[in-house]
């Protein structure tokens, strides 16, 4: 059965309660997201949940409404002010409709939205993202948008982006026309009412509160073709979604070729496209909108032909017990997740997921080492409030995904948990170990300053690689001998890296931003012995252009 249908039933039977206004998504690399991130580290805003994004823009707006309702902001540090006002500036029209809804929840409106989105991107060898050669390089990034709102009750939005960072990006699978890397990073209709919305189509999607992506669904590979439910009261939220993954070689017994992006197969028949899908579901629970408490569950599969299986995407089922005892060929995954918001100024998080874990060990098969990743970090805002400065804050965050999580058997490649050749959770894979510091402060209301250092241990045997059994082809490898393994896996490539940026944003819809990084590498590349430095910068000029029209 199709997305299309699954949604299509969905929208039947719930049609007549749905209830929106202005319920676009706001995109994943919007700049309102880190400031939101950071007022909720002040303790405001946290009827956003922080665990689930995209955010919607009624949803930001109705935050900023209770927020001036019930804050003196005559009282609040003055970075926070700033913080407020920028987001006031951005949501403005937002607000103003939804004050017009609340005082006559009769209103009924019928409009548009055309937005023109640029960013002037000047770059040569960033090492976080991948997108830029070794020499300076232009790279433009233009999105066309255009939304439309029927009533209270529909919304349908969608953009064309030409992305010329894509020309450098050593991920990017997709094709170039004229010399244009073009894409649809959000398609989509949706219905809503205050306590829930259907969306169908291409959007994003980010669970938990890591940076640099998180530990199964984030904004990694952009956005995803899916049906998504999204119930939210103020105590419990649930997400559930069933995507469709881009299709990819299954790899058979007449083949020795297990390298799903490279050529053809050096042996036996050519190995059939597989439909590859994804799909998950997760709660959260507020608690006094101190504490998030969240468990969540998903799962890769597919094959030749392959439908999509209504019982494995069924949301009040669980993946595992579905796998184990009907037999399910699917890659799942179970995890749980917290953030905590106290004292003032502080945010504690931490996240665990298990994608496979040894119960037995009867067979050889049973010393398969455990597969898991789990994250914990900590916000400080304004650290210097003490000396009488606001606007100071830092991060720090420890992140582990072990040897081949995310991974799969060769003969089950496509249930690797990619999309697009992208991760779908952290930008680097899996086998890796990675510890985050940043620190960054508003000099004024236009200003800030950034700083980064990070340390990354990222092993060869990765998602990209074949997925290696050496606990069942060592012959001198026995349950009597058991089996160990180093963490990370392969030629360890371990890389220091040290940024330091600069914004200025007078307006909500302008900023300039300059990032100078510098990497130290050893084994860089994964060649042992092959040690590099190198020194990036990416400087960026963003422009957006929206009008809002309303035809009733």
């Amino acid at each position: 059965m199709k997305l299309g249908i699954i949604f299509c039933l969905i929208g039947i039977l719930t049609v007549s309660l749905v209830y929106a206004q202005d319920e676009y998504s706001v995109p994943a690399d919007n700049w309102s997201y880190n400031v939101i991130q950071q007022l909720q580290n002040r303790g405001y805003l946290l009827d956003l949940s922080p665990g689930f994004k995209p955010y919607t823009r009624s949803e930001v707006a109705k935050a900023l409404i209770k927020l001036k309702k019930h804050v003196d902001l005559s009282k609040v540090p003055q970075a926070d002010r700033w913080l407020i006002e920028k987001l006031e500036r951005e949501y403005s029209y937002d607000m103003q409709m939804m004050t017009a809804e609340n005082s006559d929840p009769d209103t009924s409106f019928v409009g548009a939205t055309f937005a023109e989105e640029a960013f002037g991107n000047v770059a040569k060898g960033d090492y976080q993202t991948f997108k830029y050669a070794n020499k300076v390089e232009f790279r433009p990034l233009l999105r066309s948008e255009f939304g439309f709102q029927v009533g209270n009750h529909l919304v349908l939005y969608t953009d064309a982006t030409i992305d010329q960072t894509l020309k450098d990006d050593t991920l990017y699978t997709g094709s170039t026309k004229f010399g244009l890397d073009a894409l649809h990073q959000q398609a989509y209709v949706r219905y809503s009412d205050p306590h829930f919305y259907l969306t169908f189509g291409r959007d994003y999607l980010s669970w938990g509160y890591g940076n640099n992506g998180t530990l199964l669904v984030s904004t990694t590979p952009g956005a995803f073709d899916m049906a998504s439910l999204f119930v939210h009261t103020d105590v419990v939220k649930f997400n559930w979604f069933v995507a469709q993954l881009n299709p990819m070689l299954e790899f058979t017994s007449d083949t020795n070729n297990y390298n799903p992006y490279g050529p053809g197969p050096t042996a036996g028949l050519p190995d059939p496209m597989s439909n590859r899908y994804f799909t998950g579901s997760r709660f959260e629970f507020n608690i006094d909108n101190k504490v998030y408490l969240g468990a969540y569950q998903a799962g890769v599969f597919g094959g030749p032909n392959a439908p999509i299986d209504m019982e494995l995407i069924n949301p009040l089922r669980l993946t595992y017990e579905t796998e184990a005892n009907n037999q399910k060929d699917v890659n799942a995954y179970l995890g749980a997740d917290i953030s905590v918001f106290w004292p003032k100024d502080f945010n504690f998080y931490g996240d665990f997921m298990v994608d496979d874990w040894q119960v037995d060990h009867k067979t050889k098969g049973d010393l398969k080492p455990n597969l898991y990743a789990f994250d914990l970090g900590f916000h400080a805002a304004n650290i210097l409030k003490y000396f009488g400065v606001s606007g100071t804050d830092a991060n720090v965050q420890y992140t582990m995904v072990r040897n081949r999580v995310y991974n799969e058997y060769n003969w089950s490649s496509f249930e690797k948990l990619l999309l697009w050749n992208y991760p779908v959770a952290s930008p680097y894979g899996d086998d890796f170990w990675n510890l985050d510091l940043r620190l960054s402060h508003w000099l004024t209301y236009s200003w800030k300053l950034g700083f980064e250092a990070q340390h990354l241990e990222h092993g060869s045997q990765n998602v990209y690689g074949p997925y290696t059994m050496p606990w069942i082809t060592d012959p001198n490898i026995t349950v009597a001998t058991g089996y160990v393994e180093p963490f990370p896996y392969g030629t360890v490539q371990s890389t220091n890296l040290f940024d330091v940026s600069v914004m200025y944003q007078p307006q909500s819809y302008f900023y300039g931003k300059l990032k100078l990084y510098y990497s130290q590498s050893h084994n860089s590349s994964y060649i042992p012995g092959l040690n590099r430095g190198q020194f990036s910068f990416l400087f960026t000029i963003y422009y957006d252009f929206t009008k809002n029209l309303l035809f009733d």
